[in-house]
Order: C-alpha cells, then structure tokens, then sequence
C-alpha cells in the first residue's frame, strides 16, 4: 500500500504538505502547482486512502446497510442488491446487506445486527411495493424506504418507488398508438398491493386522453396476481362474441399475462394476431420465455436501489434533509406481443 511517506519521499518534501494537498485543504498554503504535482504523483503511485483511518477522523464507518424482506427465490433480488452495490461502490461506501423475513422480531434482530457494525445510514426495502410502519432505528442514524412508503398521507422519511402510474400509462398507450381501441385491462383484486391502484389508474388515464371521455374502459380483476388466477379471470372475456372481445390487454403483472396467454390460447386464439397483451414487472421467467417474447413495462429495481443509496449518502452528509418522496420511472420494455391492428 502507497503511504503519505512514500509520496513525500519521491518528491523530497514533507509528509504534512503531502497531507494538505490530498486532503484538499492546500488552498493559501501550498503553492498551487506543487499541490497539483503531488496529486498527479499520487495517483500515478497508485495512492489509495485509508478508508478506516478516514472513517476514524470522521467518526463514521464508511458502510451502510440493506435490509431487505425478500427470500432467496425472489425475482428482483438480483437487481436490488446489484444496483445497491455499485451505487454504494460508487460513493466509497462498503454495503452490508441483510435480508429477513417478515417473522416476529426478524427485522428487529436486522437492525441490531447493522447497528453492531456501526453503519452511517440503513435502507429498509419491501418485498413488493406497500405501506409500513416506522422502524425503531436511534435518531443519529439516517435511513430511507425503498419500494415501501410510510402509514401518513405525506413522507416522513425519504421513500424511492417505482412510478407505476407513469408505466402503466405508457403500455396503455403503446396499444392504442398500435391501433387498438377496443382494449381492457386485467387487474387484481386485492388491496394489500398499492399498485392495484396506480397500475389501474395509468391505464386509465391513457384510455381517457387518446380515447376520450366517452371511452369506457374494459376492466375486470382477477383474485390475485398469480397465473391461474389471470387466466380464470380472462377465460370470461374469451368466451364473448368475437365482435365484443378486446383485440389487446394490459395486465397487472407478467404473471397475469401468462394467465391470460393460456386463456386466450383455450379458445383458439393466436398472439399476437388474434390478441395483444403488455405485461408488467420484467421478470425474466416470464417475459423472456413467454411466446411470443412479452412486451412488458419493467420495474426498476436496479435503479431504484441505486438511487436509494445515493438518497441516503446525502442524507448522511446531510442529515436536515427534508423528507421526500422520489419516484423513478418504469421504462416500456418492446418485444413481440403487440401487432399493430386496424379495424
């Protein structure tokens, strides 16, 4: 490891104008262009700072925790942990993470666990997108909601979540620019998910503006968001004349698609010639080996918990940070389920 002294000693100066121009604090007291040589030796020597003497001058540990209520099967874990990673790499911060379930006393253990390691800051992330209570964490450690909000109606912490609205919006009116005007939406019924609401009203919102007012849109719900549920859901809609069937659906998530898929498939009915569906989550085992490959909207784990280690390095850095919420966009992922139609 390449050490002050090291520096010092190639340049033939003293460690503590060495100290000065790496810790920026040369201003007024090292002649600018030796200031600037000992940085460029610095990095050429391959210089590194001590992370633990840094954390030792600072009163801080340089590592924050993720404490996360998923199980090892689940679908965005990867993305979740990824994009907190890098994102923690990034800000020079060491990521600890720590997943639990939603037993007794599971999340009080984690936060014990992340306190003992003496972590700047935790983020708390949900298992699907919902409200929760505060955790009981001591005022001098920071932390945010990721992919969960708080009981109020307004933020009182920092909370990263997805924009599902705005997704739903945008598969909505991917189908209706395709062409469809006679369109539905198969939804969920179920209010433990939050964005039974949001996904519905995006949908919504895009049949109003391209439709119009007078459009009356086609929704119907199935139990849950699991793939027989879909497919009981739709099996109503298939069984209507030809003429009253929709020619393309938007569906609460990629596992209601596939429900859906097998309905349509039940009687007679070819994707996408026959029907279009946009799904929505991005999750692989579905979109990816859905035939035809499935156009869906993506919610972005990756990004969101990037961005929540990021909100949460500020809040570390500065912690009279108002509380608010951040929304991060669901991007339109375009495959092959949707045939562009005209009556």
């Amino acid at each position: 490891m390449v050490r002050m002294r090291d520096i010092a000693d190639q340049l033939g100066i003293s460690v503590s104008t060495v100290s000065l121009a790496l810790n920026h604090k040369d201003r007024g007291r090292v002649n600018p262009p030796l200031a600037e040589k000992i940085r460029v030796t610095a990095n050429r020597m391959g210089y590194r700072p001590n992370p633990h003497a840094v954390g030792l001058k600072l009163n801080k540990s340089h590592a924050i925790a993720l404490i996360c209520h998923t199980g090892p099967d689940d679908p965005f874990l990867s993305g979740l942990t990824g994009g907190a990673q890098a994102a923690a790499a990034e800000a020079g911060y060491i990521l600890i993470t720590i997943p639990v379930t939603d037993a007794p006393g599971a999340e009080e253990s984690a936060i014990q666990t992340a306190l003992q390691r003496d972590v700047d800051g935790i983020v708390f992330a949900a298992d699907y997108y919902r409200r929760r209570n505060i955790p009981t964490v001591p005022d001098t450690t920071p932390f945010l909601f990721l992919d969960c909000i708080s009981t109020g109606s307004n933020p009182v912490v920092t909370e990263v979540i997805a924009d599902e609205t705005q997704g739903s919006f945008e598969a909505t009116s991917h189908l209706i620019s395709a062409g469809h005007t006679h369109i539905g939406y198969v939804g969920v019924d179920d209010d433990r998910y939050i964005a039974r609401h949001l996904r519905e009203k995006g949908f919504r919102d895009a049949v109003r503006e391209h439709l119009g007012d007078e459009a009356t849109p086609l929704i119907i719900n199935a139990a849950d968001p699991s793939i027989s549920a879909g497919e009981a859901a739709a099996a109503s809609l298939f069984s209507r004349p030809a003429a009253e069937r929709p020619t393309a659906l938007f569906c609460f998530s990629d596992r209601t698609a596939f429900g859906v898929a097998q309905a349509a498939r039940r009687h007679g009915l070819s994707l996408p010639e026959d029907l279009s569906i946009v799904g929505f989550d991005n999750v692989e085992y579905t979109s990816e080996f859905f035939t035809p490959r499935l156009t869906t909207v993506e919610l972005p784990h990756q990004r969101m918990s990037s961005e929540a280690v990021r909100q949460l390095v500020h809040l570390i850095e500065n912690p009279r940070c108002e509380p608010h919420r951040l929304k991060v966009p669901c991007p339109l992922i375009h495959r092959d389920s949707v045939r562009f139609h005209h009556d």
